[in-house]
């Protein structure tokens, strides 16, 4: 990505021509066929790389990916902008900058174009998020943007952002998205959502766990649990908005379902499977990239790592104005978070708790599936009465070195302390009981039901009669381990 070149210089397409002139230069060259055979020969030579990097790839990268540069070249005209829609997207973009310390942002846009029959033109997109990716140094952020955001269209005065697409399709979501955020913008993928639903179905479904069930008239229904989605249950996931947050907890689902479908795409090896994947894409999606772009974008974001992505949405509050519902962005919070995207591609840890403030303890609607070894522990109270040490408990679990440590209210009554465990877990229950003195009386009960129910392989429930422990005694045993010796280089706490 950082090898594409500003105007007026030398692309990087044209350098690589040169370089393999150059290298050819002196040498006597065969006379090639012309005439209405060629044609012909290049679909022969497209089938014949396409099979044998199929067939042999796994044994000969270059073959491989000769035949994945064939193929791609083929399917170039099928997603790119045409005509006058083409010239417009162009002059929207930004060109790409020659620093390799800048970011390249693409604009992924979804709708459900084509969903209602007799239906043409533009429509409102119904997702919209702004990938900025720092290939060299692996990291990552996708900022989502509230299809309800309030903004000021050219020509069109106050609307909701998704409006942007329906008056002037993806150039005109281009301009109202740089607009809003401050930052360029230089690729679009517009994928509808018939798109999404084969992708979804080609890799086998997504693994994921929901931790309330679905009933939207509207999207449909799932249940609770831990569930495989198909094409179409997935789509009920990223489009459900019958939640307590509306169009934000519905983002927060997107974010997690990509989440789990980046890890599922990233065990897929079937050279068939990619081809199957390249068709569905070219069929329902448009897009800027050229075929080599593409080749060179997969290039560079081998081995990207899934914790270095880091998701957020615009910051801003929902308010009814004038009897419509819109989402207000936060402009200051806007101006911060383009500050950090343009400078390091990464969002500071103080700035993101800021953003994330109204969010504490809340697990969202759905996550990944979790692994029974996993360091993920769920801590709820079992009565009123045990409330307030859930969160005094979860600190300490954090403070032992657990990272993901969730709070919560059990669906029982519980009167006594109760530590629930998957059989994979027994060890780092044991582990958990014998750090915190409060739970000397617990109870271990293995119940792989209940840790799935929560998606924790450990889940404490505090009971009535539980004592919230002294935050000074809390500290203090946590700061022991670094006053011995003997236990110096040692983890504090851990699953492994």
């Amino acid at each position: 990505m950082g090898k594409h070149s500003q105007k007026n210089k030398i692309s990087y397409w044209e350098a690589r021509s040169r370089r393999r002139d150059l290298r050819n230069r002196g040498k006597v060259k065969k006379p090639r066929r012309t005439g209405g055979s060629k044609k012909r020969w290049f679909v022969l030579f497209f089938i014949i790389g396409l099979l044998v990097g199929g067939a042999v790839g796994v044994y000969y990268k270059p073959i491989l990916k000769a035949g994945a540069r064939i193929y791609l070249s083929f399917k170039q005209r099928q997603w790119q902008p045409k005509g006058e829609e083409k010239v417009e997207v162009e002059e929207a973009l930004a060109q790409i900058s020659a620093d390799p310390n800048k970011s390249v942002n693409t604009l992924i846009i979804g709708s459900d174009a084509g969903s209602n029959k007799g239906e043409g033109g533009w429509c409102r997109s119904d997702v919209m998020m702004l990938a900025c990716v720092h290939e060299r140094d692996k990291k990552a952020v996708v900022i989502s943007i509230p299809r309800d955001t309030k903004v000021k269209l050219p020509g069109q005065g106050t609307e909701k952002i998704n409006a942007a697409h329906s008056y002037g399709g993806p150039s005109a979501a281009i301009d109202a998205v740089k607009e809003l955020l401050g930052i360029d913008i230089h690729h679009y993928v517009s994928m509808n959502f018939e798109g999404f639903e084969q992708i979804i179905n080609a890799i086998g479904g997504v693994p994921i766990h929901l931790n309330k069930a679905i009933n939207d008239p509207h999207a449909g229904y799932l249940p609770a649990g831990d569930l495989n989605l198909d094409g179409e249950q997935a789509l009920i996931i990223v489009r459900s908005r019958k939640l307590p947050g509306g169009d934000i907890d519905r983002i927060k689902s997107q974010q997690a379902f990509l989440k789990a479908m980046f890890n599922k795409a990233e065990t897929m090896r079937d050279v068939w499977k990619a081809k199957q994947l390249v068709d569905i894409v070219a069929a329902t999606c448009q897009m800027d990239y050229t075929a080599g772009e593409l080749e060179t974008l997969a290039e560079e974001l081998k081995g990207f790592p899934i914790d270095s992505i880091q998701f957020v949405t615009v910051p801003g509050v929902p308010k009814n104005i004038g009897g419509a519902s819109y989402y207000v962005a936060d402009e200051a919070g806007i101006a911060k978070l383009a500050v950090e995207v343009n400078a390091n591609t990464e969002v500071s840890g103080e700035l993101m708790a800021e953003m994330e403030s109204n969010d504490v303890g809340d697990r969202g609607r759905i996550e990944e599936t979790v692994g029974p070894n996993a360091d993920v522990i769920t801590v709820l109270s079992g009565g009123r009465s045990s409330v307030a040490a859930v969160p005094v408990v979860a600190e300490e679990l954090r403070l032992f070195g657990h990272q993901k440590v969730f709070e919560g209210q059990s669906k029982r009554t519980h009167q006594n302390t109760t530590l629930y465990y998957r059989n994979e877990a027994k060890e780092a229950c044991e582990g958990i009981k014998q750090s915190i003195p409060e739970l000397a009386d617990a109870q271990m009960v293995m119940d792989d039901s209940v840790a799935i129910e929560y998606n924790s392989p450990v889940v404490l429930v505090l009971g009535s009669q539980f004592a919230t422990p002294p935050l000074y005694s809390i500290y203090g045993r946590v700061m022991k381990p670094a006053f011995q010796v003997d236990s110096l280089g040692e983890k504090v706490g851990s699953f492994n």
